[in-house]
C-alpha cells in the first residue's frame, strides 16, 4: 500500500506539471500547478509518515484522498462543458482533474477496505 501511495503522489505531481504546460494563461496555469504540487506533496508526506508509523500515514492519506476527490468533483460542470465542446477543444485540464478525482476516489475506497479488514482482524484476534 505504501508503494501505491508513493506512486499516486508522483502521478498527481506530474498531472499538475502537465496542466501547467497545457494552460495558456499565467495565473490559471500556476494555480493548476500549485494544486497538483499541494495534493501530490501531501500524499508524499503521508508516505514518509507511513514509514515510521504505518497507520498514521495511511489514515492521513485517506483523509487527503477524500479532500482531493471532493475538491476535484466540484468542477463536474466544467467537465460536461468540455466534453460537449466542438472541435477544436480547449486544453484538456478538465480531463486531468477528472483523472485526479478518480484516482483519489479509488485510493479512498482502498483505504476504507483496508481499515475494515484491519478492524475485522483485530476483532478476531481479541476473540481468540
Amino acid at each position: 500500500m505504501r508503494t501505491f501511495l508513493l506512486i499516486l503522489g508522483i502521478i498527481i505531481v506530474v498531472i499538475g506539471i502537465a496542466g501547467k504546460i497545457m494552460l495558456p494563461g499565467r495565473y490559471e496555469s500556476f494555480s493548476f500547478l500549485q494544486a497538483g504540487l499541494s495534493l501530490g506533496g501531501a500524499f508524499l508526506i503521508c508516505y514518509f509518515f507511513s514509514r515510521n508509523n504505518y497507520w498514521h500515514g495511511i489514515i492521513g492519506s485517506g483523509v487527503v484522498a477524500l479532500l482531493g476527490a471532493s475538491r476535484s468533483l466540484i468542477n463536474l460542470p466544467q467537465w460536461i462543458v468540455w466534453v460537449g465542446h466542438p472541435a477544436p477543444k480547449p486544453p484538456a485540464t478538465p480531463l486531468l482533474e477528472m483523472t485526479v478525482a478518480l484516482l483519489c476516489l479509488w485510493y479512498f475506497t482502498k483505504i476504507i477496505r483496508l481499515l475494515m479488514a484491519e478492524r475485522t482482524r483485530r476483532m478476531l484476534e481479541n476473540n481468540d
